[in-house]
């Protein structure tokens, strides 16, 4: 074990216990690479009285993170905590000279650029394949199977939670606070669901692979972001009456004015490949300049997935290491090539809207109006009959591409109309 590398661990939760299992029983493809030797030397825990499903020998769990920071026998510094201090932690392992894995995308996403350049200068790596999509390797395929392309666009379902649930609203299994519920019980979902549905999860998912793809410089914050809390079984309805599933798509593309970047529920047609992605499943569909669309699909999250990442990253430091290679975070410093996010108003999309309007004359040709006072033309028209309830009626309107700009202006003038009641539900459409 002399030659062992020297691993210390943050955290020993869910993911750390796989983390842990994976290491201590070695698959046959880890051992017929030989160069790959792993001893935990320490582990940092909250509670080190604390029951554990592994075992690691005395002395190796301690209760404080500078315990692994400090000691010289760790050379590679896994964080797996999601706590606050975590991007503290991880700072002070890189300027300590430790190689540093992580799962932790909120850190990633945010402090990157200045995590990046710290790796760089102490000729340490920075590893984060377990950031994003769990178990499928995205990251890397990104970084390195994909590097002779320019990638063009970039669509995913980066989300287990609201796939669970849009999956099965779409089913018909109930509405969207039962379905949350369930997938709280399930586990699916946090006791506090709020990144997940409001899309901020997703959002920062799409900063760290817009970075590698196109080389930008924003942040989650500079990503338009917008949840699945208002999707209703109607919208559900209308949008399988048209041929669409709605998912919620993290999506970023080269355009004239730099990387478009948004989050948010979309229409995908029925026989697309996307939309046939479901419960908890996650999905990338990248289209590069060589290779054309390639389509990434498995577990997004969860125990061994992403202890699985985790132990990936750590078998090519270990690789590299013995190879006297240097540091490969160069790539993931982005300089004068920098792309930047473009403004989300220029964005050019079809919209279905859908909106309760008074069942009597005269009310299409208002919306129409409106819509045609900004350049935005009708595809479609869909318009039920009166129920048994009230005098108002459901009005669905599919539009041709039109900006976003102009559209939420539009939505505007629309809501301020008497005859519409309760306001107008847009939901964007896609093509992938």
């Amino acid at each position: 074990m002399s030659n062992a590398i020297g691993i210390g661990m943050i955290g020993l939760g869910t993911v750390g216990t796989g983390v842990v299992q994976l290491l201590q029983d070695a698959p046959s493809a880890m051992r017929r690479r030989r160069h790959v030797d792993f001893a935990i030397r320490r582990v940092a825990v909250r509670d080190v009285g604390k029951a554990r499903d592994v075992d690691l020998g005395a002395g190796v769990v301690v209760a404080d993170a500078r315990q692994v920071l400090e000691d010289p026998s760790v050379q590679i510094v896994v964080e797996l905590t999601g706590a606050a201090p975590a991007y503290e932690w991880i700072r002070a392992a890189l300027q300590a000279g430790k190689s540093v894995v992580t799962a932790n995308k909120a850190v990633i996403a945010l402090h990157g650029a200045e995590l990046f350049a710290i790796a760089l200068d102490r000729g340490v790596d920075l590893m984060f394949e377990a950031s994003v999509a769990g178990g499928i390797p995205i990251i890397r395929s990104l970084r390195n199977g994909l590097v002779a392309n320019r990638v063009e666009s970039l669509h995913g379902i980066l989300n287990g939670t609201t796939n669970y649930i849009l999956t099965r609203m779409t089913r018909r299994e109930g509405d969207y606070a039962d379905i949350l519920a369930d997938a709280q019980k399930e586990g699916y979902a946090e006791p506090d669901p709020t990144a997940d549905v409001s899309g901020a999860d997703a959002a920062s998912k799409l900063a760290i692979l817009s970075r590698i793809a196109f080389h930008t410089t924003g942040t989650a914050a500079d990503i338009y972001c917008e949840g699945i809390e208002r999707i209703e079984a109607s919208d559900i309805e209308f949008a399988g009456e048209l041929g669409y599933t709605i998912k919620l798509l993290a999506i970023a593309r080269l355009v004239p004015g730099g990387v478009e970047a948004r989050v948010h529920p979309v229409m995908l047609r029925h026989d697309s490949q996307l939309a046939n992605i479901h419960a908890e499943q996650n999905a990338i569909e990248i289209v590069g300049s060589a290779v054309g669309t390639q389509v990434f699909t498995g577990a997004g999250a969860g125990k061994m997935p992403t202890a699985s990442a985790v132990v990936a990253d750590l078998v090519e430091l270990a690789e590299r290491k013995s190879a006297g290679a240097s540091t490969a975070i160069g790539d993931m410093i982005v300089g004068d090539e920098a792309a930047h996010f473009a403004p989300m108003e220029d964005a050019e999309l079809r919209y279905f809207l859908r909106m309760q309007v008074a069942d009597q004359p005269g009310v299409l040709a208002q919306v129409a109006r409106i819509l045609a006072e900004h350049q935005i033309s009708i595809s479609s028209v869909l318009q039920k009959e009166r129920g048994l309830q009230g005098d108002t009626v459901p009005l669905v309107i599919v539009t041709h591409k039109a900006r976003e700009g102009s559209m939420q202006q539009a939505v505007s003038a629309i809501d301020g109309l008497a005859l519409v009641d309760g306001g107008v539900r847009l939901i964007r459409m896609e093509t992938t």
